[in-house]
């Protein structure tokens, strides 16, 4: 047994689990880069595992970040412009929604943990720890559609995710970011549906106009 599948079976995570999210992790940090082939017996072997590298593939497919050719089976999913305007299109209308409905909840009573990721990710920014800050900045976009309570809504954003998490770790500028994220989370806070609305539109704007400008340009 190799030393990274016996890290694996050490931990209490479904196999599965910890197989996609080291395959994510590879995706993030450009170890595989788009239009990558991912086989099922090479995987096997790099894990010491069996057939588990498909549920962990289907998890991955679910979140857009691979995709399945007929020529060439599954890959790192590639994305162009058009693509990745669309996907900020879908992305918007859908944490307006998000964070309009978090703040009505939180203006009824709910706990809102949101301040305290929002530290986190300042933190780690501040340190340099590039990784972390992507990471608490992913968390908090959860957390928000988690307190806005839409159970349809969270199955609706679950297949472009992957892709937005994606997206977002290949721009750090992390000062822009976390402002946006601090007026969103005020906003919130506040139990001020219109202002977190306003403040989620301008945010998924803005990281749209910096993703393509960062890819593209």
């Amino acid at each position: 047994m190799t030393t990274s599948s016996s890290r694996l079976y050490r931990n209490k995570k479904p196999l599965r689990d910890i197989v996609g999210e080291q395959l994510r992790n590879s995706i993030y940090d450009g170890t595989l880069p788009p239009g990558t082939r991912l086989v099922e017996q090479e995987l096997a072997q790099q894990y010491s595992v069996s057939r588990l590298p498909v549920r962990a593939l289907r998890i991955l497919h679910n979140e857009g970040l691979v995709e399945h050719l007929p020529t060439r089976g599954v890959v790192v999913r590639t994305l162009d412009r058009r693509q990745v305007s669309e996907l900020y299109d879908v992305r918007e209308a859908l944490e307006v929604l998000a964070a309009r409905q978090a703040a009505e909840r939180v203006a009824e009573g709910a706990e809102n943990r949101i301040a305290a990721t929002l530290k986190r990710a300042a933190e780690a920014a501040g340190t340099g720890d590039a990784a972390a800050a992507h990471a608490a900045n992913s968390s908090l976009h959860d957390e928000i559609t988690a307190l806005a309570g839409n159970v349809l809504l969270a199955e609706t954003l679950e297949p472009i995710v992957g892709r937005v998490d994606w997206l977002r770790r290949k721009i750090e500028d992390f000062t822009l970011i976390h402002a946006e994220h601090e007026a969103l989370a005020g906003a919130i806070a506040g139990g001020d549906p219109d202002g977190a609305a306003t403040a989620a539109r301008h945010h998924v704007r803005a990281s749209r106009e910096r993703t393509l400008r960062g890819l593209f340009d």
